[in-house]
């Protein structure tokens, strides 16, 4: 991310007439990034510290020579809690909502063709766990997060495919899905 994202998002901000934007700032050492969230009363002075205070690459210019103080994300929103969700869940919390559609999945199976036996409900509780397995234990990277955020009606389809047992449609699926969350992105890269 660099000075023309934010400045993008903030002329977005403005025109939409969102409430707040919010910035995550990350302190060189700390674990955590501060999220500091403005309402659009102060869109324009805050903008206009962020132009003068931060260098192209969003690091705060005063901290040359002590610890680099940096903006990591920003967005926009109406309700903190909004601006929050998608400052702190870029690159975290995305194995929640897989896990949630993987279930989700299982339990329209369940519901719509009950098990005839206990063998097959087995089967059926294995199976979703080898799903969640081959799903959840790969890291990701922020944008891979934020694709699946943005496309978990997706997963859903190939979970649903994949729990009925078509093998090649669930392959041809998940190549779909990977050609996409590739050009997805291949597009952020090319924005920032």
């Amino acid at each position: 991310m660099n000075k023309s994202a934010l400045k993008a998002v903030f002329i977005n901000a403005m025109a939409v007439g969102a409430r707040y934007i919010g910035v995550s700032i990350k302190t060189e050492g700390s674990s955590q990034p501060e999220i500091i969230i403005n309402p659009k009363e102060n869109f324009d002075t805050k903008f206009d510290y962020y132009m003068n205070a931060y260098d192209d690459d969003l690091i705060l210019i005063s901290a040359k020579g002590k610890k680099e103080i940096r903006i990591t994300g920003i967005a926009q929103g109406n309700t903190f809690e909004d601006i929050e969700y998608q400052l702190m869940s870029v690159g975290v919390g995305w194995k929640k909502p897989i896990s949630d559609a993987i279930d989700k999945t299982y339990d329209k199976m369940m519901a719509e063709t009950p098990p005839q036996s206990e063998e097959e409900r087995l089967q059926r509780e294995t199976m979703r766990e080898a799903i969640k397995g081959m799903f959840l234990n790969a890291s990701r990277s922020a944008a891979e997060a934020r694709f699946i955020f943005d496309n978990i009606e997706k997963y859903e389809e190939i979970f649903d495919i994949c729990m009925n047992g078509d093998d090649m449609e669930f392959k041809k699926g998940l190549m779909e899905l990977q050609r996409m969350q590739n050009e997805y992105i291949l597009k952020e890269e090319s924005d920032e």
